[in-house]
Formats: structure tokens, C-alpha cells, sequence
């Protein structure tokens, strides 16, 4: 998928490089250079650290797969001295828009020491210590008044999340209008991996409500999953708007067909409180390719929640959600109140969230308290901070390394209109479910980006 998506995108640029440098004036090619220095620690047990790391409330990514070392890269180098270069290349031509993104590795300042992860045997970090040019990424897009066409890799693809949510993917996704009827199609993967998806996406807004019919497919070596899906979203009335969404979800191999059904509503009682509902149920047999749903299968969702606007300045949130799952014990509950408060320059958010049964087992509780904040200090130097710690009422089978305590700061002072300097430094200490391995680790990334 990878080496047909790059020779698409390259098809792409010769044919429009011609009429483009034809209208010089038509063609604008800005880039940045990023030069990135990294230090990281992984402490004694560089095994745990890494799991904390990767924990949803602090990196949010996931760690390496057998045969899929991509996500390697995002975690913290022990060391790691390097240069970036992106370049973007846009222009106008007879109506019709393109934008090509290029992102580039070129010069490695000196050899990076990354962090062996013993699960895979891959080693965690950036790993590029060639100090030759080569294409990491690209992106082309092309538009006009009713049609766009993205070509390359597609970084964030979101499509559904019981399909592809917010994955790194390469290939085609086009979208367009034809007689008020929005059209989307798209044929994606994953580098280094086998699995295809092909997706073809209908839409028509008829006034208040506006119907989705979708049809999505996925082909793996070892399954062939099929979507079919039906999305209404509804203005009622001012006040009140509805989403709901049914999927039939069939898989050949397997020879099995089950439903994934959500409904969720949003109504403004009044200018200081709005209020919101959520019911989602997944069948038995119901295949989710990235696991982006609560359960891989066969459970129930019910949340209610507010937003409290107490003034100009603060909003108060607060959510309630059960989780049953059929092939566990216990219910899952969770309670969340978060606070979004503007005070001068600081911009803050504070969070308290307590799961019941978090495992689905009793005695599985864990509590999360989140506290963020931004400083615009001034036009050019903006500072934040963030804290978010993790603690484990009681430990099983089910909830591993749920006990850590994370810390990030960031400074981000803008030198002039085109050089800016990021830096950010970020610890996490914490343990296992079951208290028998400990993590700490740390790490120090500054950047200096000079755009052109």
C-alpha cells in the first residue's frame, strides 16, 4: 500500500508540476527545518517505564507490535540529536488547488541511543542515524470548488470508531458533491502491515436531519470484515439535536453477523446548563479492526452528563457512565467532574475521575485526578504545565499498570516571525497493578524550528 500510494502521489505531481511552473505566479514552496534534541532515562526497569509511558492520560500511544515497529519511534529517546526538514509545496492552477507535504529526515548529528523494549525486541526512540536525504512522508491534496483528493500518508484518519479512527494511514481518500449529495471514498493501509480498507460514504442533508449510508470493508490474511451502516443527525428544535448511528457488521471467515447501535442527544435546558445522553450497545459477534470500542464486543454503554456555564469564566462539567460487559462479572462506573476555567492569561482545566470495577471485577477501582494549565505570558512565550495522577484502590489480573504519577512542563517562545523554540521536559513514576515491578522515568525534548 505504501509504494502504490508514493508512485500515486508522485503520477499526481508530474502531471501538475507542467501547467503549474507554466504560471509561476501560481506556486508558492514554504518548508520548516526542525533541529531536535532529545534525553531520556528509562530508570532500572526500563520495561515497566515504558508501559506507563504509554498510558492514554500521558504519551497515548502504543507499543510496538511483532512486525510493526512504527509506533516505537514516538516514545523517548535516551538520546537523540537530529534535523528535519518539510517542505510544502501549494498552487492554483485553472481552478483547481494542490498542496504537496513532504516531510523529510536528513542528518542525524550524531548516533541516537535508544531504549531496548525486551516484549519485541525493538528498540524504543527515533531510530534514523542516516545523515543521507530520504522521504519519510507525504501528502499530496488536490481541490477545487467541489471535490478534494488526498494522496500519500494520512496521518489522524479518522472514519468511524468501530473502523478506523484516528490511525496512521497511506493510500487515497477522495470527497466530493454531486447533485447536493456529499461523496466519500477512500483505499487505505498500513505500512507494514497486510490489512486493506476500502470504504465508500453517502450523505444527504435534507434540512433539519442529515442521513449517512455507509459501507465499509476490511481484508486481512486472515478475515474479511464488511460494514453496513446508516447515520441520521437531527435538529429538533433550538434546543435539542440527535445523533444516532446503526452498523451491521458481517465477518466471511468466521461466518458470523452482529450490530453496533449508538443514539446520543444534546439539550440546552437553559443559557447556564446543557444536558446529554448517551446509549450505545455492541452485538456478540461484533468485529472492531483497532479496538477503539469500550469492548471488543458484546456490552452496553449508558452515560448522562452537564455542562454547567457558572459564568464567563467557568464551566463545569459532569458525567456519569455504566459499562456492562457480558462476559465479565461486574458493571464498570465511572463519575467525572472537570472544571475549564479562563483567569487573565491562564487558561485551566481540572479533572477528577473515579471507575468503579474497572476490570469489570470487583475491587478494581482506580481514580484519576488531571490538572492542566497555559500561560500566555506574552505575545511570543506561552508556558504550560500538566499533572495527572493515576491510583489503584485494589489490583487484578485486569488492570495493569493503573499507579503512576506524570509531570510535564513546556515553554514555547516565538524568536521572531519565522524561529521559534519549544522545549519540554517531562518525568512519570509508578507501578504495576500488583506492585511487584516499578517504573520511573524522564525525558528532555528542545526544538528550534525556522520556517521559510
Amino acid at each position: 500500500m505504501r509504494k502504490i500510494s508514493l508512485l500515486l502521489t508522485f503520477a499526481l505531481v508530474v502531471a501538475l508540476t507542467v501547467p503549474a511552473f507554466a504560471v509561476v505566479d501560481n506556486v508558492e514552496i514554504t518548508g520548516e527545518v526542525e533541529t531536535v534534541f532529545e534525553i531520556g532515562h528509562y530508570g532500572e526497569d526500563e520495561d515497566t517505564t515504558a508501559e506507563l509511558w504509554q498510558e492514554g492520560d500521558v504519551l497515548d500511544i502504543d507499543l510496538p507490535e511483532a512486525g510493526d515497529r512504527k509506533d516505537g519511534d514516538d516514545f523517548p529517546a535516551e538520546k537523540a540529536f537530529y534535523q528535519t526538514i518539510n517542505l510544502n509545496i501549494t498552487g492554483n492552477v485553472d481552478n483547481i488547488k494542490f498542496d504537496l507535504a513532504v516531510d523529510t529526515i536528513t542528518n542525524s548529528f550524531a548516533e541516537a541511543t535508544r531504549v531496548p523494549y525486551s516484549n519485541t525486541g525493538y528498540d524504543l526512540g527515533e531510530n534514523d542515524d542516516t545523515n543521507q536525504f530520504k522521504m519519510d512522508t507525504a501528502l499530496l491534496t488536490v481541490t477545487n470548488d467541489v471535490s478534494t483528493l488526498k494522496a500519500g500518508d494520512l496521518n489522524g484518519t479518522k472514519v468511524d470508531k468501530y473502523f478506523i479512527n484516528d490511525e496512521d494511514m497511506e493510500g487515497v481518500d477522495i470527497t466530493t458533491t454531486v447533485a447536493d449529495v456529499d461523496v466519500r471514498s477512500f483505499v487505505l493501509g498500513k505500512d507494514e502491515k497486510e490489512d486493506d480498507f476500502y470504504g465508500v460514504t453517502v450523505a444527504k442533508d435534507f434540512g433539519a436531519t442529515k442521513l449517512t449510508g455507509k459501507l465499509y470493508h476490511a481484508r486481512e490474511a486472515a478475515e474479511k470484515v464488511t460494514d453496513l451502516a446508516l447515520e441520521a443527525k437531527s435538529t429538533v428544535s433550538n434546543a435539542l439535536t440527535v445523533n444516532g448511528q446503526l452498523a451491521f457488521n458481517s465477518a466471511k471467515e468466521a461466518d458470523t453477523t452482529s450490530s453496533f447501535f449508538n443514539v446520543n442527544a444534546n439539550y440546552v435546558l437553559t443559557d447556564m446548563v446543557t444536558v446529554r445522553g448517551e446509549f450505545e450497545t455492541v452485538g456478540e459477534d461484533f468485529v472492531s479492526y483497532y479496538n477503539d470500542l469500550e469492548k471488543d464486543d458484546d456490552y452496553n454503554k449508558f452515560n448522562v452528563g452537564s455542562d454547567f456555564a457558572l459564568n464567563d469564566n467557568n464551566t463545569l462539567k459532569a458525567d456519569y457512565t455504566v459499562y456492562d460487559h457480558a462476559n465479565d462479572p461486574e458493571k464498570k462506573n465511572a463519575i467525572k467532574l472537570a472544571l475549564d476555567n479562563t483567569t487573565g492569561a491562564f487558561t485551566n482545566t481540572a479533572s477528577v475521575e473515579f471507575t468503579k470495577n474497572n476490570g469489570y471485577e470487583e475491587n478494581t477501582d482506580i481514580t484519576v485526578l488531571t490538572l492542566e494549565s497555559e500561560y500566555a505570558m506574552s505575545d511570543i512565550t506561552t508556558i504550560t504545565a500538566k499533572l495527572v495522577k493515576q491510583a489503584a484502590d485494589d489490583v487484578s489480573a485486569n488492570n495493569d499498570y493503573v499507579k503512576y504519577t506524570y509531570l510535564a512542563a513546556g515553554l514555547d517562545h516565538k524568536l521572531s516571525d519565522n524561529i521559534s523554540w519549544n522545549t519540554e521536559a517531562k518525568y512519570i513514576t509508578g507501578s504495576n497493578s500488583d506492585d511487584t515491578d516499578d517504573g520511573e522515568g524522564n525525558s528532555l525534548k528542545t526544538k528550534l524550528k525556522v520556517s521559510f
